[in-house]
């Protein structure tokens, strides 16, 4: 997560601590993502989520809570990744243990997608609303799990991504 943090702020340039300078068709880009809230479609083609944004309880542990910055969608075995909006790919890179990473950036908003085993795009790509992006991690040590750590950030604040997901993955 503090990997990701500092990458999200490498990825934009900013006017001020904490607004980013956008061109005329960023901006563009960024209002198109803001109406589209509740709208956008899943990044991945099936899958549930297993995993909830913010603070949860562990699992195992009692009295022990681990944060999430994002959800965990579970998803079937070499499923493909997909952007969900159009913007540019500012970050690729592997994180021990999280496999790899992209950040796609749509004007001031952020989609980050972890746990990718083969990515598809590179630093500087234009992606469109539903292009693969890469391929999931399958965990064969822990009976097959295959799942997506999922995130969006306005600016250097993280936001649910579940507020953003269209409640039917076929919207």
């Amino acid at each position: 997560t503090a990997l990701i943090l500092m990458l999200v702020h490498r990825s934009n340039k900013k006017k001020g601590p904490n607004v980013f300078q956008l061109t005329p068709e960023e901006k563009k880009l960024a209002d198109n993502f803001a109406n589209n809230k509740r709208k956008l479609p899943w990044p991945t083609e099936r899958g549930v989520i297993t995993g909830f944004f913010g603070e949860n309880p562990h699992p195992v542990l009692k009295g022990v809570f681990v944060r999430n910055d994002g959800i965990d969608i579970s998803t079937t075995e070499g499923s493909y990744i997909r952007s969900i909006f159009d913007g540019t790919v500012t970050r690729v890179f592997v994180i021990p243990g999280a496999h790899t990473t992209v950040i796609i950036r749509h004007g001031n908003y952020l989609s980050v997608y972890s746990n990718l085993v083969e990515v598809f795009v590179k630093q500087g790509d234009k992606v469109n609303t539903k292009q693969s992006i890469g391929k999931i991690y399958t965990d064969k040590d822990e009976e097959g799990k295959s799942v997506l750590q999922f995130q969006i950030w306005k600016e250097n604040q993280k936001l649910n991504p579940q507020d953003w997901l269209a409640s039917s993955k076929n919207e």
